[in-house]
């Protein structure tokens, strides 16, 4: 038996993955790139001399105007039959930094000095929810929906009341309205929002800002837009919000990126979205949370390559919900990992800690540095981004919350500006995606891989065999979670009886369970009546791995 292929290191990683230095390069600044510039550009990686990486013609996809690439190294098995990495970037509708990652995964790993293997395919789709980034890089802000138009105040009317720059200093942020009703009061830092208790005065509503377009004394509830594909999956998804679509997967593209991971043998989804700069597994509600408990080894290794790749600081894996700090039922997340089977995980390239990084000489904004420990102390997503709010931007990443009046109701607009914690500022961008990359490839080259240890002997028309199945790879064979709809998700192993051959001992088809990485299986043992001279096969598979066959002759 071949011993394993060694799990690259993170500095071989690097070496393979630096791009050979021109002679001369003119120095630009970093940008926010559309959809178009991105998928462009990697058109034109794709066909220079010895690159890896393909545009992906798949039916669904191409119908869903979702633009999809392939990398794989030529080998014996078809790209769409090996174990597959796919790569979303800005699903959410919102990471424009995700879109410009995924774009960075692509390039780094299809192109030809690439060290990707030829066991493994990698997809990438940089703009995964298109409609909603490009609203969003126009507008500057969004919700993550696309140009679906959707009635979200259920008033028979669509996109009638939308967001509006009022005060004209070219943003268009929050408004916070006076409303006996209202969910809000003012914390003891008086830039942010908690949740109003029973004696909390004066009660706000938060709004985006804009007028009362039609007239029916609620402000901007129906703007543009849109349905968030990525919350438009089935599982769990809340059916009272129109934004995630008039019914699972209604919207083609969710749908193309669902058919996507039935159809091939899809063993990680690495979604680059998000705002709170970490690696987050499955879990966007408690009993997801719950259902992805068994594999928490797997999410630890996960956890430390991410760490060696980025150089971020996580101690331990963390669930979607504990990530963004809220409870999200529908994600595409969710379902990749328990109907698909994927390991799913949500990286976020921009957070709190990576806008730290930034900091040189503290700017604090505020002398008096609040301690969150107050009657009001701010939300937990608020105290985690003040830091970099006072000490980074010196407080101009903030608007404040100014009092105007629209028509007789008082308003105060302000909040946080564009570029700053949905998507880094363009300076940034270089910084937030620094070692995305690496982890990437450290997933697709840590791919499972089946090997088959076959012995067998003969006395007479009286065979037996001895078999061990190893995982030569570094991730398990599959989750260690139930799948929704696999009935076994572990190693099969398969005696192939040809006609004139009888079972004397042993199991026809043997189930192993999951292997982990370097893992090797008991052994098990058939005894055969067969012809002699005749050959005897054994054939073994797993949810993530190709299948390997082994015919001996004993």
């Amino acid at each position: 038996m071949a011993s394993p292929r060694p799990f690259p290191s993170l500095a071989a990683l690097a070496l393979a993955l630096a791009p050979a230095a021109p002679a001369a390069v003119a120095v630009q600044e970093p940008r926010y790139r559309s959809c178009e510039e991105l998928e462009r550009a990697l058109d034109e990686a794709a066909v220079l001399e010895g690159s890896r990486l393909r545009r992906l013609e798949h039916a669904g996809l191409v119908a869903a105007g979702v633009r999809a690439f392939e990398i794989a190294t030529p080998g014996p098995i078809e790209a769409s039959q090996r174990p597959t990495l796919l790569v979303l970037g800005g699903f959410d509708g919102i990471s424009l930094a995700g879109s410009e990652a995924a774009a960075a995964c692509a390039r780094a790993l299809g192109a030809p000095a690439s060290p990707l293997g030829p066991e493994v395919s990698v997809v990438i789709v940089p703009c995964a929810a298109r409609a909603a980034l490009v609203r969003y890089l126009a507008d500057q802000r969004g919700d993550g929906g696309d140009d679906t138009p959707v009635d979200l105040d259920r008033d028979g009317s669509v996109d009638e009341d939308g967001p509006e720059d009022l005060d004209g200093d070219g943003l268009v942020l929050s408004m916070l309205v006076e409303d006996p009703a209202g969910a809000w009061v003012l914390s003891d830092d008086d830039r942010f929002l908690v949740p109003a208790g029973p004696l909390d005065a004066p009660r706000l509503s938060l709004r985006p800002e804009g007028r009362d377009d039609d007239g029916d004394g609620r402000f901007n509830e129906d703007g543009p837009g849109g349905v968030a594909l990525e919350r438009s999956f089935p599982l769990e998804r809340p059916a009272a919000d129109p934004s995630t679509g008039a019914l699972p997967l209604s919207q083609p593209a969710a749908r193309a990126l669902a058919d996507l991971v039935l159809e091939r043998r899809v063993f990680a989804v690495l979604s680059l979205q998000g705002s709170h700069g970490q690696l987050a597994g499955p879990g966007g509600t408690a009993s997801i949370e719950s259902w992805a408990a068994p594999d928490r080894a797997l999410y630890e290794l996960c956890v430390r390559e991410f760490r060696a790749a980025t150089s971020r600081v996580q101690e331990q894996p963390l669930s979607r919900r504990a990530a963004r700090l809220r409870d999200e039922g529908g994600s595409a997340q969710d379902w990749f990992a328990v109907v698909g089977g994927a390991l799913s995980l949500e990286l976020a390239p921009w957070g709190p800690r990576v806008a730290l990084a930034a900091r040189g000489a503290a700017l604090d904004a505020r002398f008096v540095r609040e301690t969150g420990s107050g009657p009001r102390a701010p939300l937990e997503r608020d105290l985690r981004w003040r830091p970099y709010l006072d000490d980074v931007t010196g407080g101009s990443a903030f608007v404040p919350w100014t009092p105007h009046l629209l028509g007789g109701t008082r308003v105060r607009i302000g909040g946080w500006k564009p570029w700053t914690i949905e998507n880094p500022p363009a300076a940034d961008l270089p910084r937030a995606l620094a070692g995305i990359e690496r982890f990437a490839l450290s997933l697709a080259e840590g791919a499972p891989k089946l090997e088959l240890e076959v012995r067998a002997e003969r006395d007479g028309r009286i065979a037996t065999l001895r078999a061990r199945v190893r995982n030569v790879g570094r991730l398990p064979t599959s989750l260690a979670a139930r799948s929704a709809v696999r009935s076994t998700g572990g190693v099969t192993l398969e005696l192939a009886l040809e006609e004139g051959h009888e079972l004397l001992a042993g199991r026809e088809l043997d189930t192993l369970g999951t292997l982990a990485g370097g893992e090797s299986s008991v052994e098990r043992e058939w005894i055969v009546l067969a012809p002699e001279g005749s050959a005897l096969a054994l054939r073994a598979t797993a949810p993530w791995c190709n299948p390997v066959r082994v015919e001996v002759r004993p």
